[in-house]
C-alpha cells in the first residue's frame, strides 16, 4: 500500500476528523485558536443531500426550524398547507440571492405570517437560558466531498454548512506535487462566480488547503481575486509551524472549523463592510470580510482573558503595520463590549476607544460604526469634554475620543470608580508622554512614553489614590507596531527570567512575507557629504578640534548652496529612477531635520522645477511656526493649497512632499515609492518614517530610500528590533522607590509634617497657589544653605524618584497614601528649586564659507532586507567604528578645514572665542576644582566639574550676554561644549612626566617597561597594553608610561624603536594599530593623547586616557577598571552592576 499522500488521502484525513466523535482537544497536539473550541461532530453529508437548485441541504434546513422554532413552523403549515416546506425553502433561496448568508443565518426571514427571527443560535452569554443553551446545541454542522454543485460535472473538494446553508468551500492540494497556489489557480479559473455556490455572500469564504499552508477569500472574480493567508506565522515569519502530531494546517479542520469556532466567527467577526471612495463617501459595493489568523487569534485570546480574570488586567499587541490593526480594534471593542460574568451582567460598563491624533480618526470611526451590529452602539466623542463625561455617565457601550479630549474629563472621574472600562489604546506611545497619562491612568491606565515629546505636563492630579486603589475596574489594550521599554513594562507579559513580551505579536517579518507591506530596506543607498571650505578671514584664528566639526556639518547643511545641490541630486535622481514606477504614479517623500528646512528646500524645489520646466511640483508639508519673524503656515507657500496637504497630495501632479516631523505615523499613501532623509534617525523613529514607504500597491514592486545622514548599519538595527518581536531584558524593581524615599529623607531638607501639610492644601479644591509656595519656600531654604555637592545630590535623587514613581505607578497598583503624598509634594518641590543653567555654543559660519559642495553617492550594493532576529530594547553597548581624527591639541583654522572636507563637526564663532578662552583660563586656575576632578570618579568629577562651569558663566554673563542666551536655548550644543571644556580642563591639569614617574603607580598612573612582545606573541603584547587604556577609560582616566618598569625604573624605548624600524613614528603607528584592533577605532582617535619624553637619556612614551562617556571593552567581551594600583577584569554580572552605576543611561 502506498504511503505517498494523494488528494484523496488528504480529503479522507480532514473529513474523517470533522465527523469524529472524539472531540477533546489534545494538549500539545496543535494551539487551538481557543482552548473551549473542541473539533468534530460534523454529519457526513453526500451529494444526493445537497440540492443544486436552492444550493442547500434542505434536510437539514428543515430539521433545524422545526427543531428550534416549532411555533413559527405552525404558523407557516397553517398557511401554506402543504406547500410549506417547498415555500420555505424558495423563500429562503431568494432571501440568501438577495441579502446573503451572513445576514439570513444572523435575523433569519419572515414569510407567510412566520417569523423565523434566527437560522443559526449563538451561544449565550451564560448558562442561565436553559432553552437558549439547547437551540444552541442543535445547530447542525455538516460536510460533503467532492460536492457537485452544477449537477454531475464539476465538483469542489469540501463544503462545509451549517444548518444546511453551504458557508465554507475548499479546494485541497498536495505539497509533494502540488501546491497551494494551484488550488488559489483553480478557484480563479475554475470556479464561476456566477454559479449560486460561488456567487457573492452566499458563501462566507473559500478556502485554498494544503499540508503545508491556508488561503482564503470572501468574494471569487476570476483573475481578480484575491487570497490572503490563513497562517499562524513560523518563527515570526510565513507559513506554518511544524505539528509533531501531524500536518502543519490541521489547526484549520479542527480548531477553525470546529462548531464552536464557526459560530463564535459568524456571530462575531464576519462583517459586511463598505469601503469609502476617493471623497470619503460609502460606496454602495459591500464586501465580506473575514478575519486573518493573527487578528482572530488575538482578540480570541484578549476575550478569553477577560472571561477568566474579569476587568483590571494590561494587554499588548504588538502588530505590525499591514497587520489591519484598525479592524483588530473594531472587533475587540464590539466583542468586549458584550462579554458578560457569572451573575449575566456585562464586565464593562463602557468600552473607550482612544486614538493618538488630535482629530477623531475617521477611519476608525468608519469601521467601529459598520461592524455594529444594532444602531446606537458607538457614540464619537468630537464637541467637548462634556459631551464625553456624558457618554460615559450613561453607559454608552462604545466611546470613541481622542487623547487629549479625554484628558479635559479625568477630574470628573471620581464618581465612575464603582464602574468597570475597557480602554483600547491605538499606536500606544505616539504623541503621549509624561504627566498628561498620569491622570489617564488613574482611570483608564494609559502608556508611557520615554521620548518625552510634546507633551504639556498636568497641573493635579485629582482623586489620586482612590482611582489608583481602583485600577482594577480597568482593562487597558495598547496597540503598537514599536512597543519601547516602558510600554513593554506596562502592557507586556511578564515571563519569568525574561522581562517582559507582548500578549500577541504579528511580526514586520510575516508582514513582509506575506505581502502585507514592502521591505522598505531592499533598496538603501546612502550619500556621503564632502565639502570644502573657504577662509574668510585674513588672519589665523584657532579652533579645538572636537568642538569644530558638528557646528560647521550643521552649517553646511543649511547653507543655501548645499540644499539646492542636494535639490538638483533628488529631482534628478526621481525623474531618472522614480516616476516612471508604479504605472507612471511613483511619488516620493524628502524628510528634513526641521521646518526650517522644509521651507528652504520648497523654496529650492520650486526654482529648480520651473528652470527645468519639469511639470510636477513640490509640496510642504509642516505644521504652524515662525519664519524670520512672521507665522507661515502650508497654505503660505503651498500654491492654491484648498484642502488637507495629505488629500493635495493625492493630486497627479503633487509627486514630491516635503516633510519634518508631520506625518510620523498613520501616513497611508501606497503610491509613496521613495524617500530622501536629510535627518539623523535611530531607534523607533526610524522604523516609522521609512515605513511610511511600506504601504503595497497593485502595481508597486519595490520601495527605495536615499539617505544622506544616516550608516546604514544603524538603520538596519532600528529595524531588526521590531522585525519580529521586542523583549525587555528585566523589569523595573518597585522596591526602588522606597530606597529612593529613605535617601530623601536622611537630607534632613524637609520634614513629614510640611509633606502633610502641603497634601491637605493639594487635595483642597479652594487651595490658593500662595498658600502652596509657603509651605515649600522653608524647604527651598534649607536647600539653598547647603553645600552644592548635597544640592546637586538631592536634586538628582529627587528627579529619580518623581520618574520611578510616576512609571510604576502605571504598572503597580500601588496603596501607600503616604508615598503618594510625598511624590505630589516632590513634583512641585522640584520646580521650585533653583535651575541648572546650561553652557552654550556658537556656529562658526562667520568664519568660513562654501567653495564648493562635493556629495559623493556610496551605493549599498549589499541587500539590507532585514534578517530573521528578534529585538531586544535595554542597556546595550556595541563599539562603532569611526575614521580617525588628530589628537586633541590647539591647531590653526587652516588645518581644520582640511580635516572637516572628510569629518564634520560644530565649533564657535570668534565673538564668542574670548569669552571661551577666559572661562578656560578660570577653570585652569581653580585649584580646588583641580584636586576634586583628580580624587573623584569620572560622574562625581563631571558634576562637580559642571556645577563650578556654571557659577563661573554666570559671574562672566555681562561679558557676552548673546553667548549666554543662546547656551541656555540649545541643549545640544551645551552638551558638547561642556565635554570639550571638561576634556580641555583634563588635558591642562595632567602632571608632567617627571612627577608621575617619581610618585609611583595609583589609580590614575599605571607603568609598561615595553610595548612589543618579549616573550608573549604580539598579540598578546598589545592586548596588555590595550587592557591598561580601558581599565582607565571605564574609570576617571589616567596615564599609561611606555618605558619605565613596575618599580618606576626608568627602562627606555630604545629596543622597541630599533624593533620597528622606524623609531617613535613607527612605534606611534604600532601603538594606534594595538589600540584600535583591541578597542576600536573611534575611542582609540578621540580619547587618547600621545606624547614622547625624555628622562634622563631614556625615551617614554605617555598615554593619557580621557575617562569615556560609555563602557568600553577589549575586543567585545573583556570589561578592566582601576583598582587602586591595578587594572582589573570584572566578571559579566559585576561588570552590569559597575555599568549601572557608572554610566548613565543616554
Amino acid at each position: 500500500m502506498s504511503k505517498e499522500l494523494t488528494e484523496e488521502k488528504f480529503e479522507d484525513i480532514i473529513v474523517e476528523e470533522l465527523v469524529s466523535k472524539d472531540t477533546e482537544w489534545k494538549e500539545g497536539e496543535v494551539e487551538p485558536l481557543y482552548t473551549g473550541f473542541n473539533p468534530g461532530n460534523y454529519r457526513k453529508r453526500e451529494n444526493r443531500h445537497f440540492d443544486t437548485e436552492y444550493c442547500l441541504i434542505p434536510e437539514d434546513v428543515l430539521e433545524f426550524v422545526k427543531d428550534t422554532q416549532p411555533e413559527e413552523w405552525q404558523k407557516l403549515e397553517n398557511f401554506e398547507g402543504d406547500n410549506a416546506e417547498e415555500k420555505f425553502l424558495k423563500t429562503l433561496d431568494r432571501q440568501l440571492k438577495r441579502k446573503g448568508a451572513i445576514e439570513v443565518l444572523r435575523n433569519g426571514l419572515r414569510m407567510s405570517g412566520a417569523r423565523f427571527e434566527q437560522l443559526a443560535y449563538f451561544k449565550p452569554a451564560t448558562d442561565r437560558n436553559k432553552e437558549a443553551v439547547e437551540n444552541y446545541e442543535k445547530n447542525i454542522f455538516s460536510v460533503i466531498r467532492q460536492l457537485r454543485y452544477k449537477g454531475s460535472k464539476e465538483s469542489v473538494d469540501l463544503a462545509v454548512f451549517l444548518n444546511g446553508i453551504p458557508i465554507f468551500t475548499s479546494e485541497l492540494k498536495v505539497d509533494f506535487n502540488q501546491n497551494v497556489n494551484k488550488a488559489k489557480r483553480q478557484y480563479k479559473e475554475d470556479r464561476d462566480p456566477r454559479d449560486k455556490l460561488f456567487s457573492p455572500g452566499r458563501c462566507l469564504a473559500h478556502f485554498a488547503v494544503s499540508p503545508e499552508e491556508v488561503y482564503m477569500t470572501t468574494e471569487l472574480a476570476g483573475q481578480d481575486t484575491t487570497f490572503l493567508p490563513f497562517n499562524k506565522g513560523n518563527d515570526h515569519g510565513a507559513g506554518n509551524p511544524s505539528n509533531p502530531s501531524g500536518y502543519r494546517t490541521s489547526y484549520f479542520w479542527k480548531y477553525l472549523l470546529s462548531k464552536d469556532s464557526v459560530l463564535n466567527i459568524v456571530q462575531n467577526f464576519i462583517t459586511e463592510f463598505k469601503e469609502r471612495d476617493d471623497q470619503g463617501d460609502l460606496t454602495e459595493e459591500e464586501i465580506l470580510v473575514f478575519p486573518r489568523y493573527h487578528q482572530l487569534q488575538a482578540v480570541r485570546k484578549c476575550v478569553d482573558d477577560v472571561e477568566k480574570n474579569g476587568a483590571g488586567e494590561r494587554y499588548l499587541i504588538q502588530h505590525s503595520a499591514g497587520s489591519g490593526k484598525t479592524f483588530t480594534i473594531s472587533w475587540l471593542a464590539h466583542q468586549l463590549a458584550e462579554i458578560h460574568n457569572d451573575e449575566n451582567e456585562p464586565v464593562y460598563d463602557s468600552v473607550i476607544v482612544i486614538s493618538d491624533r488630535r482629530v477623531l480618526d475617521d477611519q476608525l470611526q468608519h469601521h467601529l460604526k459598520q461592524f455594529s451590529q444594532v444602531e446606537g452602539v458607538v457614540a464619537n466623542v468630537e464637541e467637548s469634554s462634556q459631551q464625553l463625561k456624558n457618554a460615559l455617565e450613561s453607559g454608552e457601550k462604545i466611546i470613541v475620543s481622542t487623547i487629549h479630549k479625554f484628558d479635559y474629563i479625568v477630574e470628573e472621574m471620581e464618581d465612575l470608580s464603582d464602574r468597570n472600562f475597557a480602554v483600547l489604546i491605538d499606536e500606544a506611545h505616539s504623541s503621549q508622554t509624561g504627566e498628561l497619562k498620569d491622570s489617564q491612568t488613574k482611570t483608564l491606565a494609559d502608556i508611557d512614553d520615554e521620548e518625552g515629546e510634546e507633551v504639556t505636563p498636568q497641573d493635579r492630579l485629582n482623586q489620586d489614590m482612590e482611582s489608583r486603589g481602583a485600577l482594577s475596574n480597568v482593562s487597558s489594550f495598547a496597540f503598537t507596531a514599536t512597543p519601547k521599554e516602558k510600554t513593554l513594562e506596562m502592557f507586556g507579559e511578564p515571563k519569568e527570567d525574561e522581562g517582559y513580551e507582548p500578549f500577541s505579536l504579528y511580526s514586520m517579518r510575516q508582514a513582509i512575507e506575506e505581502g502585507f507591506i514592502l521591505d522598505v530596506l531592499q533598496n538603501y543607498t546612502t550619500y556621503d557629504d564632502y565639502f570644502n571650505l573657504l577662509k574668510t578671514i585674513e588672519n589665523n584664528p584657532e579652533f579645538e578640534e572636537s568642538k569644530t566639526k558638528r557646528l560647521l556639518k550643521s552649517f553646511v547643511d543649511s547653507h543655501d548652496l548645499v540644499i539646492s545641490k542636494k535639490t538638483e541630486i533628488i529631482v534628478e535622481h526621481f525623474v531618472e529612477e522614480v516616476m516612471h514606477k508604479i504605472d507612471g504614479k511613483a511619488k516620493a517623500m524628502l524628510v528634513t531635520g526641521s521646518r526650517e528646512q522644509v521651507i528652504k528646500y520648497k523654496e529650492a524645489f520650486d526654482e529648480y522645477l520651473d528652470e527645468n520646466n519639469y511639470n510636477f511640483k513640490a509640496l510642504a508639508a509642516f505644521s504652524e511656526f515662525e519664519y524670520n519673524g512672521e507665522k507661515v503656515s502650508e497654505k503660505d507657500v503651498n500654491e492654491d493649497l484648498d484642502t488637507k496637504i495629505e488629500d493635495k497630495f493625492e493630486e497627479d501632479d503633487a509627486r514630491t512632499i516635503i516633510v519634518a516631523n508631520k506625518f510620523q505615523t498613520g501616513f497611508d499613501q501606497p503610491l509613496l515609492h521613495t524617500m530622501y532623509v536629510d535627518k539623523k534617525l535611530g531607534g523607533v523613529r526610524a522604523v516609522q518614517t521609512l515605513s511610511r514607504l511600506n504601504r503595497t500597491h497593485p502595481d508597486k514592486e519595490d520601495t527605495m530610500v536615499v539617505d544622506f545622514k544616516n550608516d546604514p548599519e544603524d538603520i538596519q538595527k532600528a529595524f531588526e528590533r521590531f522585525y519580529t518581536k521586542t523583549k525587555v531584558k528585566q523589569g523595573t524593581n518597585p522596591q526602588l522607590v522606597y530606597d529612593l524615599e529613605e535617601e530623601l529623607k536622611e537630607f534632613k531638607l524637609f520634614k513629614e509634617s510640611e509633606v502633610e501639610d502641603f497634601a491637605e492644601l493639594w487635595y483642597s479644591k479652594e487651595t490658593r497657589q500662595d498658600e502652596l509656595t509657603a509651605v515649600l519656600d522653608p524647604v527651598k531654604d534649607r536647600y539653598e544653605n547647603t553645600d552644592e555637592e548635597k544640592q546637586e545630590d538631592f536634586r538628582k535623587k529627587l528627579k529619580d524618584f518623581i520618574q520611578l514613581y510616576s512609571f510604576l505607578i502605571k504598572v503597580v497598583n500601588f496603596r501607600d497614601e503616604e508615598l503618594h503624598k510625598l511624590y505630589q509634594f516632590s513634583r512641585v518641590l522640584y520646580r521650585k528649586l533653583p535651575v541648572e543653567t546650561g553652557d552654550m555654543p556658537n556656529e562658526v559660519k562667520q568664519f568660513v564659507d562654501l567653495d564648493q559642495y562635493h556629495i559623493k553617492e556610496v551605493s549599498n550594493e549589499e541587500d539590507r532586507s532585514l534578517e530573521q532576529s528578534g529585538g531586544e530594547l535595554g542597556p546595550t553597548h556595541k563599539m562603532k567604528d569611526g575614521k580617525k581624527v588628530s589628537e586633541e591639541k590647539k591647531s590653526p583654522l587652516e588645518n581644520i578645514v582640511e580635516m572637516l572636507n572628510k569629518q564634520f563637526g560644530y565649533e564657535v564663532d570668534e565673538q564668542d572665542k574670548n569669552f571661551i578662552k577666559h572661562l578656560k583660563n578660570r577653570l585652569q586656575e581653580n585649584q580646588a576644582l583641580k584636586e576634586t576632578v583628580e580624587k573623584n570618579n569620572k560622574e562625581k568629577a563631571q558634576m562637580k566639574f559642571k556645577n563650578v562651569t556654571r557659577k563661573e558663566m554666570l559671574d562672566m554673563i555681562d561679558q557676552n550676554t548673546e553667548f549666554f542666551n543662546k547656551a541656555t536655548n540649545d541643549n545640544q550644543f551645551a552638551e558638547v561644549f561642556q565635554s570639550w571644556l571638561y576634556n580641555q580642563f583634563i588635558n591642562s591639569s595632567k602632571k608632567d612626566s617627571r612627577d608621575m614617574v617619581e610618585e609611583g603607580r595609583d589609580k590614575n598612573v599605571e607603568f609598561e617597561e615595553r610595548m612589543l612582545p618579549d616573550k608573549e606573541s604580539d598579540a598578546q603584547a598589545k592586548e596588555r597594553i590595550a587592557k591598561h587604556v580601558c581599565a582607565f577609560a571605564n574609570s576617571a582616566g589616567g596615564h599609561l608610561i611606555l618605558g619605565v618598569d613596575k618599580e618606576g625604573q626608568v627602562t627606555g624605548l630604545e629596543k622597541d624603536f630599533k624593533a620597528v624600524q622606524k623609531g617613535q613614528d613607527g612605534f606611534q603607528d604600532q601603538l594606534h594599530e594595538a589600540l584600535s584592533q583591541n578597542l576600536g577605532e573611534t575611542f582609540a582617535s578621540q580619547k587618547i593623547q600621545v606624547r614622547f619624553d625624555t628622562l634622563g637619556d631614556k625615551s617614554i612614551c605617555v598615554i593619557g586616557v580621557e575617562p569615556s562617556d560609555e563602557p568600553i571593552y577589549v575586543a567585545t567581551d573583556d570589561f578592566y577598571v582601576r583598582e587602586d594600583s591595578r587594572t582589573d577584569q570584572l566578571s559579566k554580572r559585576d561588570t552590569e552592576k559597575y555599568i549601572k552605576k557608572h554610566f548613565r543611561d543616554e
